[in-house]
């Protein structure tokens, strides 16, 4: 802001000093806002902290600041508009002290009287100073300035302060007891009294007569302003009634248009529901399909996985047995080492069976659950060279149904896979956490590690695999690989899909 309106903030500290008492204080931010305004044109703001400052320096007797500031508020007055008397100024509300306050009319009368100012009257100081005069018995210095009053060249067209004035000297010679004086001036008041009643008697015939005639022209601006007021009635109800019809067309309009909308945001409404529905379908439908493969993949595992055991493998079996016969009755093969070189590849098919048949259906998991399954793939990834630790927290807890069983051994197994294939790692960590908001598995390897983005932009036939299993039990999985770096995959399968299976310990 301009600096001239610093003087306001200066001026509430001043009023925060002098509410703490701090005077000192006070007095140095009242100044300092007083510097800032006191070459404004604005009169009032001006004014008023001036006069604040007369009352300041007033009450902490600091009788020179207060001089100084005295003769710079008549100053400041003399320049305004209105005649300088003591109402005006508005400061004989400081004294208490009747000779301080005539000393002070004195002076300021003495520098009026030095005035250039034409229009300026001192009436009512004199009138106040007179009135001192007489509280203190000093008569003649009161007569003399009420004798000033009226020889006042200002005042010859102002009846009121001459009229107190003559009375004021008829009061002033009774009291010192000179009759004849007090009768020739309270003469020239009755006179003056009767002049003025006289010429307020012709202002007011003078004031009547006026009134009249401006009755009469009222009356006629009355009968005009009807005739007006008519007329623009009629025009104005005519206004009205075009203006109310197009408000209620408007409102037509409107309420048609937004009932346009509304049926159009609600026919959108509609497709959105129904292309919502028709999205959920299709994701049902997916997961009944996708439901339906792994299903029929389980079957068809578990008749493969039959068909090796109970085929293939008791046919390898009884090879085996024929061809131990064979062995007692043909002596010569034996020195040719041909008899366990067989055998071993016999025994080698036998295992390859078994594991073929474990691996497409763990018989394991109907024995000893879930958890029994995985110590045996543990055992089955350490047999083909691979390291593995593996930890199953709350694993008592873990009352799987067959299927989520087979769906979760799968996963892993599939996982396990890629580990010992593809990894070359030295150590596979797998661990399961069964908690209050599902199940977590987390499988790390420190192997070569690989292209995330470049293998899902593959899509392999393991990972979709994967993907479609932990889509179906509606989880999420997180592959953390670069090469060089090993791969940590995190699985979370949510509460509601394995509610009244998972039962997680609450300790």
């Amino acid at each position: 802001m301009d600096s001239e309106s610093y003087w306001k903030p200066n001026y509430n500290r001043y009023l925060v000093y002098v509410a703490m008492k701090n005077f000192e204080k006070a007095d140095e931010y009242l100044e300092k806002s007083y510097e800032f305004i006191k070459n404004s044109t604005n009169r009032m703001n001006k004014g008023y902290v001036l006069h604040t400052l007369l009352d300041a320096t007033k009450n902490r007797g600091n009788m020179i600041q207060f001089n100084k500031y005295l003769d710079e508020f008549i100053r400041f007055k003399k320049a305004g508009k209105k005649e300088l008397d003591i109402n005006h100024l508005g400061i004989m509300e400081l004294f208490t002290d009747k000779e301080l306050a005539k000393k002070l009319l004195e002076e300021s009368l003495k520098r009026t009287e030095l005035s250039d100012k034409p229009t300026d009257s001192s009436d009512a100081r004199r009138i106040e100073l007179a009135q001192i005069y007489n509280e203190k018995g000093e008569l003649d210095k009161a007569i003399d300035q009420y004798e000033k009053i009226i020889s006042d060249p200002i005042l010859k067209d102002r009846g009121l302060p001459l009229r107190n004035a003559h009375y004021a000297l008829y009061e002033a010679y009774k009291k010192k007891n000179q009759p004849k004086d007090a009768y020739h001036w309270i003469e020239k008041y009755i006179a003056l009294e009767d002049s003025m009643s006289n010429e307020n008697f012709k202002i007011q015939v003078a004031d009547y007569e006026v009134k009249y005639q401006t009755k009469e022209k009222e009356n006629q601006l009355i009968k005009q302003e009807l005739e007006l007021k008519s007329a623009s009635l009629r025009t104005r109800t005519l206004w009205a009634v075009i203006s109310g019809l197009c408000f209620i067309f408007f409102t037509i309009g409107i309420l048609y248009f937004r009932n346009v909308r509304f049926k159009t945001q609600m026919m959108l409404k509609d497709n959105e529901i129904r292309d919502q529905k028709i999205k959920e379908l299709e994701h049902t439908n997916k997961l009944l399909s996708l439901n339906s493969v792994i299903e029929g993949q389980e079957a068809e595992r578990l008749r493969i996985a039959q068909d090796l055991h109970d085929g293939l493998g008791g046919l390898l079996t009884t090879v085996k047995a024929h061809f131990q016969s064979i062995q007692k009755e043909i002596q010569q093969l034996e020195n040719l080492n041909i008899y366990n070189k067989t055998n071993k590849l016999i025994d080698e098919a036998c295992i390859e069976v078994r594991r073929i048949a474990h691996d497409m259906v763990p018989y394991s998991i109907k024995i000893s659950g879930l958890k029994g399954a995985l110590e045996d793939l543990k055992e089955s990834v350490i047999a083909r060279g691979l390291p593995c630790e593996l930890e199953i927290f709350n694993g008592d807890e873990l009352k799987l149904n067959e299927q989520h069983s087979n769906m979760l051994y799968r996963i892993i197994q599939e996982i396990t896979t890629n580990a010992v294939k593809h990894a070359n790692a030295t150590k596979l960590f797998i661990q399961l956490m069964c908690h209050k908001e599902g199940l977590n598995i987390l499988i790390e390897d420190n192997g070569k590690g690989f292209d995330i983005n470049h293998l899902l932009k593959g899509g392999g036939m393991g990972l979709k695999s994967i993907d479609s299993r932990v889509s179906y039990l509606s989880g999420k999985i997180n592959y953390d690989s670069s090469p060089g770096h090993g791969t940590t995959i995190n699985i979370e399968i949510p509460l509601n899909i394995l509610t009244d299976t998972i039962t997680p310990n609450q300790n």
